[in-house]
């Protein structure tokens, strides 16, 4: 005969947790992904102070701002976000370093930016390994050799920096110049682009692929003319800021050593400030870790890279360099966000104040 369940027995207890807890971590994971798309909205102003210890009286105190990595990026309309934080910032140029348009080539963004700072300051850019090449030849207009994007920038007033520009402060200056002008042999290269003219200009067809490579040449070659002129004119006491894209590396600055013969070549004797982009911080990091991986086209590829090799104010073999940590996402990660990881931009002020 079966028993029958006494009315006092103790019901079995309900295993609750095996439903609460992944709930409890999805609704904190969704939490984070909530927060972070916030964050990501915002944009950050830091503030550094770089020493040249012979800078001038003139140029105590000169303030430029460091923007990097936009991707086509908008904060705010008509970058409203960011106009609206730099209303009390003073600042006396602007040096935007590359990776500017949007994956799909779109620079709405970019000109936005431009727009908020033109009427004011000067702006320099260089452009970076995801923008569109910035010189071309152009077929069916062989008078443009610039891109669509680096004219724009030009109508709405910024300076595409492939030669040094001078801003006089007072009796002193400042050289803004693209790095790429330091590791450059001028007398070979303009014997190079003059052979390749001959060459092209000698071609028995004439066809509009040929006639906008040699437009390409003769604007290179005027380019070599300008760096020539420039370098001729700095003074020892001018201070030069060098923009790149890609941070320079202990094996960038080995190579310009080797290449100039010298432990004290040009390079590290004339240039006073290095401004750089491209890790965007990392992308992804991890709050007290840092930088969670760099990316694979780095020479410091790998987990948990040294943060000032990533982002911030560095110096590598005597070079004092600046890695701007960005504002938007770059293709050279593989997930394509920002993860406990702000938008910034910075404020390099120069002095001659030594720092302890």
């Amino acid at each position: 005969m079966r028993k029958s369940r006494s009315l006092f027995t103790d019901a079995k207890p309900r295993r609750t947790g095996a439903l609460v807890y992944p709930m409890l971590l999805i609704l904190l994971l969704a939490v984070i992904v909530a927060l972070n798309f916030v964050n990501n909205g915002r944009v950050k102003l830091l503030n550094e102070d770089v020493t040249i210890t012979s800078l001038s009286k003139d140029l105590e105190k000169f303030r430029i701002l460091h923007i990097s990595d936009l991707h086509g990026n908008e904060y705010g309309a008509n970058q409203s976000t960011i106009s609206t934080m730099l209303k009390t910032a003073r600042y006396n140029a602007v040096c935007i370093t590359g990776d500017v348009c949007a994956p799909d080539g779109n620079y709405d963004a970019f000109l936005k930016l431009i727009d908020v700072f033109a009427a004011r300051v000067p702006v320099y850019f260089v452009a970076g390994d995801e923008d569109p090449a910035p010189i071309a030849a152009q077929p069916n207009t062989p008078e443009r050799v610039k891109a669509d994007y680096v004219l724009a920038a030009e109508e709405h007033g910024a300076i595409y920096l492939d030669s040094p520009q001078k801003l006089t402060v007072g009796k002193s200056a400042v050289w803004f110049c693209p790095e790429s002008m330091y590791g450059l042999d001028i007398d070979s290269s303009r014997a190079a682009y003059q052979a390749r003219h001959t060459a092209l200009a000698n071609q028995q067809q004439n066809t509009p692929e040929q006639a906008a490579q040699l437009q390409v040449i003769d604007y290179q070659l005027a380019v070599l003319d300008q760096i020539d002129a420039a370098m001729k004119e700095m003074q020892d006491s001018d201070v030069q800021i060098a923009l790149t894209h890609h941070p320079l590396t202990e094996t960038t600055i080995k190579t310009l050593q080797q290449w100039s013969g010298s432990e004290e070549n040009a390079f590290l004797r004339s240039v006073s400030l290095v401004l750089a982009g491209h890790y965007c911080g990392g992308q992804v990091r991890v709050p007290f870790a840092g930088a969670l991986k760099a990316p694979d086209s780095a020479n410091i590829s790998g987990w948990f890279p040294q943060d000032n090799l990533i982002q911030g104010l560095s110096t590598i073999q005597g070079v004092t360099q600046y890695i701007s940590p960005g504002l938007g996402v770059s293709d050279a990660y593989p997930i394509p966000l920002r993860m406990f990881n702000t938008p910034s931009i910075t404020i390099l002020t120069l002095t001659s104040v030594l720092k302890f």
